[in-house]
């Protein structure tokens, strides 16, 4: 499920409405186009006011000034022929700035804005990005996203992120997660925020780590990733433990799968847990240390608890409330 901002659509076509109005002679004559528009929808009427009383707002400012100047230019020239070129001048000065009015308000109405995107626990998201990388999200993840002229920013809010950044060398692309921040040119990479750490694995290309401290308004990069490599950043300790990963484990969740290696029981259920709506919970604290290998399909929790108790003999155990408890099964 992905949240966007829709009202940037409006504006811009509210302004080349205004932009037509305030052109020739159609401040008197009617656009039946405009008209239809103006009344499909009352966002569209207050768009199209709003940057009107705008446009109409500079032009009474800038009349007001001329006058005066008008009134000075009256008491130092009697002359007509000089009044008679200054209002010449005064009329092509106020319709200067009636165009530079308008073109403020298309400034204005083009500036980037940050979209959101955003899934809910088991569900999955891929979104094209107008410059033409891609982000595929995984479940419970919200990410926010600014593409400036020169650079591009991502903000990964909560979960987990694949990014295929388009390469441009003029327009660096930064993910920020945390206090981590990922800076690249273009390269394949996947980042998870996680409550103590930050797990920033690269596929393809090259990924500089940094992170922020204090009052420092520039980040210092703390490692360099290349294809193949895994960072896990401890932003409390500053540093960050590369290592070589598993590429079909940690992108197992693009298929709908959560795949583990000799991983403890608590940490498994830690991770099932960002999928289900209905959390797993250990009831036997014995078994937190319990070693699990093995691949689950997250997209039905019926089977992988079934499958839990099938091959780590453990007895799961549904509370009122939905909760899944387990336990160790007796024998």
């Amino acid at each position: 499920m992905m949240a966007m901002n829709k009202n940037q659509d409006r504006e811009e076509q509210a302004a080349s409405w205004v932009v037509d109005l305030f052109s020739g002679d159609n401040r008197i004559n009617k656009n039946p186009e405009r008209e239809a528009w103006y009344s499909e929808d009352a966002r569209n009427a207050d768009a199209f006011d709003k940057l009107k009383s705008l446009v109409e707002n500079l032009d009474q400012v800038g009349e007001q000034a001329l006058q005066e100047e008008w009134e000075r230019e009256l008491h130092a020239e009697a002359d007509a022929r000089k009044r008679q070129r200054w209002i010449a001048g005064f009329s092509s000065l106020a319709a200067g700035l009636v165009v530079a009015a308008v073109m403020t308000v298309s400034m204005w109405v083009g500036l980037p804005e940050p979209v959101s995107y955003e899934t809910g626990k088991g569900q999955r998201s891929t979104i094209a990005l107008a410059d033409g990388s891609v982000l595929h999200l995984n479940t419970d993840t919200r990410v926010t996203a600014l593409l400036e002229d020169g650079e591009r920013h991502v903000t990964l809010e909560r979960g987990e992120a694949f990014f295929d950044v388009k390469r441009d060398e003029n327009r660096p692309f930064f993910v920020k997660a945390g206090k981590t921040q990922v800076r690249v040119l273009g390269t394949e990479f996947n980042v998870r925020l996680g409550a103590s750490a930050n797990i920033v694995s690269v596929l393809s290309g090259l990924v500089s780590v940094s992170q922020k401290s204090g009052d420092e308004s520039v980040a210092q990069e703390i490692v360099q990733l290349h294809a193949g490599e895994q960072a896990e950043h401890d932003t409390a300790q500053q540093m960050a433990v590369v290592e070589s990963f598993d590429e079909g484990a940690v992108m197992a969740w693009r298929s709908g799968k959560a795949a583990y290696h000799e991983t403890p029981l608590s940490l498994v259920v830690e991770d099932l847990n960002r999928y289900f709506k209905k959390p797993l919970q250990i009831a036997d604290a014995s078994l937190a240390d319990l070693p699990v290998t093995g691949t689950f399909n997250v997209t039905d929790q019926n089977v992988v608890v079934d499958a839990l108790e099938s091959a780590f003999s453990l007895m799961a155990v549904k509370r009122i409330d939905g909760v899944i408890l387990l336990y160790a099964r007796e024998t």
